[in-house]
C-alpha cells in the first residue's frame, strides 16, 4: 500500500531542526518514563513489604518515592507533547494512519493516563497518613505499562504500510491491535526494563542531594547502586536484542549510515558506564558516582533515541518514504521566537528539578 499523498503545506523549518528538537525532547520524555515505571515498581514493592509498619526506613523510602511521582508524571506528560508534535510534522502521513487504524486504543490512552495520574495522588495521600498504598501504585503501574504497550504498537505500525489496508478491512473501527510484528515486543520490553537502570541513577541523586531522612537515603543509595549497575548491564542486552530483531535491510542500512552507525555502540558504551558508576557507588561515597550515573543514563537514553530515529527513517526509506525529501518554506521569525521560548522553558524546568531534588521527602520512621 503506498503512502498517502504528500501534505501540500510545506514544513515551516528545515528537517534537521525538527529532528534535533525531536531527539532532545524525546530523550527528556524517555527519562521521565523510566523514572515513572521504575518508581512505581519500587513504591509498590517496598510498600507491600512494609505495609503493616509505617515506622521502618523501607516505608519511608516508599512514601518518599510516592510523593515524587505526581511531579514526575507532570514532566512525563509535558515532555511527551513536543516530540509527538514533531513526529506528526515529519512523519504525519505514517503516524496519523497508524493512529487511526488502532483509534480505539489510541483514544483510550487519555483515560488510562487520567486514571494512572489520579492513583498517584491517592497513593501520595495515603502515604501521608501512614497507610498502605502498594495496590494503588501497582494499579497505576499497570495503566502506565499498558499505555507503553499501545505506544510501542502504534510507533511500529507506522513503519508497516504493507499491513495498513488489511488491518483496516479486518476492523474499520480501530478496535484491534496488530500482534504479528516481531519488533514490537522487544521495543516494549526495552522501554520498560531499562527503567530500572535510569531509576537507579535517580535514586543515587536523591541519596546525595535531597533532605530525606538519613536512614531512608542510605536505603535509597544501596538500591540505587544495584539497580544502576545490574540495570545498566540488562539494558545492554536489551539494546542488542532490539537491534537483532530489525529486518536485514534495516540493519545493513544502519551499519552503513554515516550518522546512525555509531548509535548502537554509543548506547552500549553509555549503558556500560551507567553500570560502572552504579557499582562504584556501592564502594565510593560522595556525589561523583551519582552524577556520573545520571549523566551516563541520560546519554544512554539519547543514544537509544538516535538509534530509534535511525531505525524509523531507514525502515520508511526502504518502503518509499524519505523524510528528508519534503518541501520546506522556513519562517525564521517564528522559529527564532520558538527557540528562545524553548530555551527559557528548559531553564525553568531545570530550576524546578533542582527544587524537587532538594525536597525533604517523607520520613515516617523518625
Amino acid at each position: 500500500m503506498p503512502f498517502p499523498t504528500l501534505d501540500p503545506i510545506p514544513l515551516p523549518a528545515p528537517v534537521w531542526l525538527f529532528k534535533v528538537l525531536h531527539i532532545v525532547t524525546l530523550s527528556l520524555h524517555f527519562v521521565t518514563i523510566y523514572l515513572m515505571v521504575g518508581g512505581l515498581t519500587l513504591a509498590a514493592l517496598w510498600n507491600f513489604r512494609t505495609r503493616n509498619d509505617a515506622s521502618t526506613p523501607l516505608y519511608g523510602a516508599s512514601a518518599d518515592i510516592a510523593h515524587r511521582l505526581p511531579v514526575v508524571m507532570t514532566y512525563l506528560v509535558n515532555f511527551g507533547i513536543p516530540p509527538l508534535l514533531f513526529a506528526q510534522v515529519l512523519y504525519g502521513r505514517a503516524l496519523y494512519t497508524s493512529s487511526i487504524l488502532i483509534g480505539a486504543y489510541w483514544l483510550a490512552v487519555i483515560f488510562l493516563l487520567t486514571a494512572a495520574y489520579y492513583l498517584l495522588y491517592v497513593a501520595a495521600r495515603r502515604a501521608d497518613q501512614g497507610r498502605a498504598f502498594w495496590w494503588l501504585s501497582l494499579l497505576s503501574l499497570v495503566g502506565v505499562t499498558y499505555i507503553g504497550r499501545i505506544y510501542s504498537t502504534n510507533l511500529t505500525l507506522m513503519l508497516r504500510p504493507e499491513v495498513w489496508l488489511e488491518l483496516y478491512r479486518a476492523d474499520p473501527l480501530g478496535a484491534q491491535l496488530p500482534t504479528d510484528d516481531p519488533t514490537t515486543l522487544p521495543r516494549f520490553f526495552f522501554m520498560m526494563l531499562t527503567s530500572f537502570a535510569v531509576t537507579g541513577a535517580g535514586l543515587l541523586l536523591i541519596t546525595n542531594f535531597s533532605r530525606a531522612d538519613a536512614a531512608v537515603r542510605l536505603l535509597l543509595g544501596r538500591w540505587g547502586g544495584w539497580l544502576a549497575g545490574l540495570g545498566g548491564l540488562l539494558s545492554m542486552g536489551l539494546g542488542v536484542w532490539v537491534h537483532g530483531t530489525q529486518p536485514t535491510v534495516v540493519k545493513t542500512a544502519l551499519a552503513e549510515h554515516p550518522f546512525y552507525a555509531w548509535s548502537l555502540p554509543g548506547f552500549l558504551v553509555c549503558a556500560a558506564l551507567l553500570a560502572v558508576f552504579g557499582f562504584l557507588s556501592l564502594k565510593l561515597k560522595g556525589w561523583l558516582p551519582a552524577v556520573g550515573a545520571a549523566g551516563a543514563g541520560f546519554l544512554a537514553t539519547t543514544m537509544a533515541v538516535i538509534a530509534r530515529d535511525g531505525i524509523r527513517d531507514l525502515t520508511l526509506l526502504a518502503k518509499g518514504f524519505d523524510v528528508w525529501q519534503q518541501p520546506v518554506v522556513s519562517n525564521w521569525q517564528v522559529v527564532v521566537l520558538f527557540l528562545v521560548l524553548f530555551v527559557a522553558g528548559l531553564g525553568v524546568i531545570g530550576w524546578m528539578l533542582y527544587v524537587l531534588a532538594k525536597a525533604k521527602g517523607v520520613a515516617r520512621h523518625a
